[in-house]
């Protein structure tokens, strides 16, 4: 009787370690950044695409990962992915030239689509459905989790390991990982039945549906913070505005990673609480252009107070998902999972967007002047990073322009 009311939590609670890891290994290379320049003779530019493409990885499979797991279950594919991640780290570890850094990301990216719905697909297997929003927002915390260890303790395992030993280390664990996946997860039986058509309409006809375009849009918008600060460029510009260690600037961004924890659930409740939707998304965005334009002057501000933006961009990188409760309000109920899937993939599409965008403007800025990469400058840095309020600006404009108001309300629009 025990064993089988254990049973949901340990094997939920095992689905959900793989998306702790999944965030870790997307800003993992932040506190190595410097590392890899060097070692590989890139300049930033050239890293942010070989580095980006874990991103391009994840986006391409969003949306095949939900039809794939009702198809084959969550025990074999996040035992798979699992696995390839594993190889990926591997591959990473003891990669000599930069195209095979491009291979181990693309191989880490694979499984990154599979992590969040597979921890979904296991809650709504073993547990009633009215615990389904608890538990979905309890998986979403392990994000901030995942990025918390991929900061200040990643940077000291590399300090004390070097990045390659660590990564090797790294990869030989998360091979165990995915024999455990396969000897304990159990996949379940369906709360609620489906029709098997069902996934096939839904995927061609969500894309006829333009206000699906505008969230999406908007959703990229808002996590251009996670994607354009945190994940990869925001650490080494800390260390050279404030002369700090990779582990203590990457400790630092705990405060970022607190805020996105803690605004997902802050800002739905707000907007519930208003019956607005747009109201929430204009706040936030307008704090996100105030806080990006302040994280570019750094230099000029004490680091307390970066702190204090740091955990401002990742309360306003939290309104991402609002877009899933505005898309609940606008879209059609049959239309709602293949419209998630499509508002994911534009979030992690940031990702294969800013980070060599923002290393571009970069090293243009390096080359400018004439500095080369072991030199890159604080004003180099804050070139790239002026593309964040720009782009946090585009979404208050979608906002205000394409996105009505439904007052918390289904509407249920037909679209052309």
């Amino acid at each position: 009787m025990i064993r089988k009311t254990l049973m949901p939590f340990v094997i939920c609670t095992l689905g959900s370690f793989f998306y702790i890891y999944d965030y870790f290994l997307a800003v993992s290379p932040s506190v190595m950044t410097n590392d890899l320049l060097v070692h590989f003779n890139l300049n930033a530019g050239q890293l942010g695409i070989f580095l980006s493409v874990f991103f391009l990885a994840s986006t391409f499979f969003q949306i095949p990962a939900g039809v794939l797991l009702d198809r084959f279950g969550a025990r074999l594919l996040l035992s798979l992915a699992v696995l390839i991640s594993g190889v990926g780290a591997l591959f990473f570890a003891v990669a000599m030239a930069p195209w095979q850094l491009g291979v181990a990301r693309l191989l880490m990216g694979i499984g990154s689509p599979f992590a969040f719905l597979g921890a979904l697909f296991l809650a709504s297997r073993w547990f009633a459905h009215k615990y389904f929003a608890l538990i979905a927002g309890l998986v979403q915390v392990g994000a901030a989790l995942g990025c918390i260890i991929g900061g200040g303790p990643m940077a000291a395992l590399v300090n004390c390991f070097g990045w390659r030993q660590s990564m090797l280390g790294i990869g030989w664990v998360t091979l165990i990982l995915s024999g455990l996946f396969w000897l304990i997860l159990r996949d379940g039986e369906p709360q609620v039945k489906v029709a098997t058509h069902y996934h096939h309409q839904r995927l061609g006809d969500v894309f006829k549906i333009k206000a699906v375009w505008w969230i999406a849009l908007v959703g990229f918008a808002s996590w251009i913070t996670v994607t354009g600060v945190g994940a990869l460029w925001g650490v080494p510009y800390l260390m050279a505005v404030y002369h700090l260690t990779n582990e203590a600037s990457g400790y630092l961004y705990v405060l970022l990673w607190l805020g996105l924890a803690v605004g997902a659930p802050v800002i739905g409740w707000w907007s519930d609480y208003l019956k607005q939707r747009k109201l929430p998304f204009y706040v936030c965005f307008s704090l996100g252009i105030i806080a990006s334009i302040l994280f570019i002057e750094a230099d000029a501000l004490p680091l307390w107070f970066i702190a204090i933006v740091l955990f401002a961009l990742g309360f306003v990188a939290s309104l991402q998902s609002l877009t899933f409760g505005i898309a609940k309000d606008l879209i059609p109920h049959r239309h709602f999972v293949a419209a998630s899937g499509l508002i994911n993939l534009a979030a992690v599409f940031t990702g294969v967007f800013a980070q060599p965008m923002m290393g571009y403007l970069i090293d243009w800025h390096a080359r400018k002047h004439e500095v080369f990469v072991q030199g890159y400058s604080v004003s180099d840095y804050q070139m790239g990073f002026l593309l964040v309020p720009l782009i946090l600006a585009l979404g208050f404009l979608i906002t205000w322009l394409y996105l009505p108001e439904t007052h918390c309300k289904p509407v249920y629009e037909h679209h052309e």
